[in-house]
């Protein structure tokens, strides 16, 4: 998956928390002020990533305004980087917000899967 997340550009330094787990550095590619994206462990399609909040919360709801924000304009920016890295012209975007809604790491994330 590192290999992967070299494609779309360069490894964050330091921890990564995503919920409980750490996440190796190596598995992110993108990175902004609150948000960052890593490639996902269990890909859907080719090109599966994961945009989150770099603050750990469970909702949508827990997020300050500018948090939100700043998560989906990452996702807009990850969408289109993916595409373009894997020759799609079209993306699911995807949040499943909260357990109740199949969401399986208690923390907010974007799933963008290249079509």
């Amino acid at each position: 998956m590192a290999d992967e997340a070299r494609g779309y550009g360069p490894p964050a330094s330091g921890r990564v928390a995503f919920g409980r787990f750490e996440i190796d550095p190596r598995q992110v590619f993108y990175q902004s002020e609150t948000c960052l994206a890593i490639v996902n462990l269990k890909p859907l399609v080719p090109g599966h990533v994961l945009v989150v909040p770099k603050r750990v919360v469970t909702f949508l709801r827990d997020l300050g305004d500018a948090e939100h924000a700043e998560l989906w304009r990452a996702a807009h920016a990850v969408s289109t980087l993916v595409k373009t890295h894997h020759g799609k012209s079209a993306a699911n975007i995807a949040v499943q917000d909260g357990p109740d809604a199949g969401q399986s790491v208690p923390h907010v994330h974007v799933h963008v899967l290249p079509r």
